[in-house]
């Protein structure tokens, strides 16, 4: 009897642990909670995320158009040059004699009137004062062409002095590119190094005759002192030959029906329609229009294959959501 009690007890007490794990049963510990309880929507019911999705929807159907509008468009053309000092200064003994000092070594900072060599120039039966080379403009010292003690002659090189203040730049343009170059009114020019230097610069001019050996032209540049400058480095920058004011849209959107360029347009009416245009010349992957776009038209900004005239652009639109 004991024995058929105890097994009795066993078979009730897994009768009540099975009931109390049955779904929608409440107060079970680590279970859901049950019918009726308030908990977050599944995945993909029409809750709040239903709706930011239709509103990202919405978002991608208005950039879908954009408005013609009047911009001015400057072609440029690459080119090339290497940093120079704006001046060099090459000083020259006036007189023959004897180099008896050298005041300054490659690479000092030298002011005007600042020593840089002493010659002395004493003759047989004659005694005359040293003679002393200063420094015409302030700068660093970039070659020293005497050796103390050296004999010199009237009019030998004696030091080079540089001004690092300013730098120029020498680009080589064609016959073609050098007088559209010299007709631009915007003079600023934005260069950089092959090393990720960036400097900011001024055309001064393009040279009136070419160099006649090669045909080419010389366009100078000035870049003011600036960090990152250094005498030496090879700068690459783009100078404006041609500016260009008028409507531009994307090549792709011109389409070519029976020999006439045509493009998507959306009218007053906001319906789809297709009107004739004439391009120009091409900037990039836009291209000029020179008729058939009044500015602040709105036009499909990409051509899908859903555009049909007389389309509603609700209509458009949606056939865009569908296609998407």
């Amino acid at each position: 009897m004991l024995r058929i009690a105890h097994i009795l007890s066993i078979l009730i007490f897994a009768l009540g642990l099975a009931g109390a794990q049955q779904p929608g049963a409440a107060g079970g510990p680590g279970l859901g909670p049950g019918p009726g309880a308030s908990g977050p929507p599944p995945a993909g019911s029409g809750g709040a995320p239903g709706q930011q999705s239709g509103a990202r929807q919405g978002g991608q159907a208005a950039s879908l158009l954009s408005v013609s509008r009047v911009e001015t468009r400057v072609s440029s053309i690459r080119v090339a040059g290497r940093l120079e000092p704006a001046r060099r200064i090459g000083h020259t003994v006036g007189v023959a004699g004897f180099v008896e000092s050298i005041h300054v070594r490659v690479g000092d900072r030298v002011a005007v009137g600042q020593p840089l060599v002493t010659v002395s120039r004493d003759a047989p039966g004659e005694s005359y004062r040293p003679l002393v080379v200063t420094s015409l403009i302030a700068g660093r010292v970039s070659e020293i062409q005497l050796m103390p003690g050296a004999e010199v002659r009237s009019g030998a090189a004696a030091v080079t002095v540089i001004d690092d203040s300013e730098f120029r730049l020498v680009a080589a343009l064609s016959d073609k590119d050098a007088f559209r170059v010299a007709a631009m009114e915007k003079r600023t020019v934005a260069a950089n190094s092959a090393d990720g230097v960036k400097l900011h610069g001024a055309l001064s001019g393009v040279s009136t005759e070419p160099d006649y050996a090669t045909g080419l032209f010389n366009a100078t540049l000035r870049f003011d002192a600036q960090a990152g400058a250094r005498i030496g480095m090879v700068l690459f920058m783009d100078l404006p030959v041609e500016s260009v004011r008028g409507q531009f849209v994307r090549q792709d959107l011109i389409v070519r029906r029976f020999g006439r360029s045509v493009m998507w347009v959306v009218g007053d009416d906001d319906k789809l329609k297709l009107v004739q245009v004439t391009t120009g010349k091409p900037h990039g992957d836009d291209v000029l229009l020179t008729s058939g776009l009044v500015p602040g038209t709105r036009y499909p900004s990409r051509l899908t294959g859903y555009e049909k005239e007389g389309q509603s652009l609700q209509e458009y639109r949606e056939a865009q959501k569908k296609g998407s």
